[in-house]
């Protein structure tokens, strides 16, 4: 059974299409997909049965789906809020200096919309492999949750197949998250980390680009001797480790994002999604991008 669209707004469709399958699958067979294809959507060129991750951010409905949602409330009076940013300043002999800084603008409340955090996983159906959604119910009670994912699989490949999990005897296997990449072991200072973080922030805006990378120099200074960074739908976030400190800082290229600290192992953090991390009941610190910030990030770090 195969759909085909650019979105839907109602399972009326889906449901017609899978006739009086309930519990389903949304897949594409993986030889169906150019290996450049597969690349760009965060997996390897030669996927394994078990492979899984967040797909890769290309239009609307994977941003939600990775990064969640802000929703501005203007209905409300607006409220104080600390900013960073990259800008200039005049000393008093008329000289210009250029910095990062921070300021307190009145902005309206906002309410964080969590991320879904559907995954692509890859499963193997009588001997063929393919990408496939986690398994769905096509019921109504679920109907939110099924567009999204049906707009997730039209969004990157325009079209899917209607898999019955029962019938087809659909081979459940021990998953492999592909949503970071840890680099090898040692310390990590700024000098020789700067270059995986130039790379991730080369597409913003100067401005940006300065707040951010001010943000990981920090972090750095403290010599890390762990790095991760997040790939498909956790690309922008980065992990610095101190192990022997049991501390580990999330930090993202996204302005908006406050600094998460944890003190729990990185092989149980890195099998969560970003709504699991930072809203679940693992023991952190959220620490706010204004002028305590430096001072704040030294003090998590170095438990004091």
């Amino acid at each position: 059974m195969k759909f085909s669209g650019k979105s839907v707004r109602s399972l009326t469709k889906i449901i017609k299409a899978a006739g009086s399958a309930r519990e389903v699958r949304f897949t594409v067979p993986v030889e169906n997909v150019s290996k450049e294809h597969l690349i760009e959507l965060g997996f390897d060129e030669h996927p394994k049965v078990g492979d899984y991750l967040i797909p890769s951010v290309i239009g609307k409905t994977t941003a939600f789906n990775a990064r969640g949602d802000i929703k501005i409330k203007k209905d409300l009076p607006k409220e104080p809020e600390s900013v960073m940013f990259y800008g200039a300043s005049r000393d008093w002999q008329g000289g210009i200096h250029h910095g990062v800084r921070t300021r307190t603008m009145d902005k309206y409340p906002r309410d964080y919309i969590p991320a879904p955090s559907e995954p692509f996983e890859i499963i193997e159906i009588q001997g063929r492999l393919y990408i496939s959604s986690s398994e769905l119910n096509l019921d109504e009670s679920d109907e939110t949750r099924n567009i999204h994912v049906a707009n997730l699989m039209l969004e990157w490949f325009s079209e899917f197949e209607i898999f019955d999990s029962k019938s087809n005897k659909i081979v459940i296997p021990s998953f492999r998250s592909l949503n970071w990449d840890v680099l090898p072991p040692g310390e990590y200072p700024w000098e020789k980390s700067k270059h995986i973080i130039f790379k991730a922030t080369e597409r913003l805006d100067k401005k940006e680009r300065e707040v951010i990378e001010h943000r990981m120099r920090v972090i750095s200074r403290r010599k890390p001797d762990f790095l991760a960074t997040g790939r498909a739908g956790f690309n922008g976030y980065f992990v610095y480790g101190f192990k022997n400190k049991g501390v580990y800082v999330l930090e993202s290229i996204y302005l908006d994002n406050a600094t998460y600290v944890f003190d729990s192992d990185w092989e149980k953090l890195s099998q969560l999604t970003k709504s699991e991390i930072i809203k679940g009941k693992i023991p952190h610190k959220r620490i706010i991008h204004n002028k305590k910030w430096s001072m704040e990030i030294g003090r998590a770090i170095d438990g004091k």
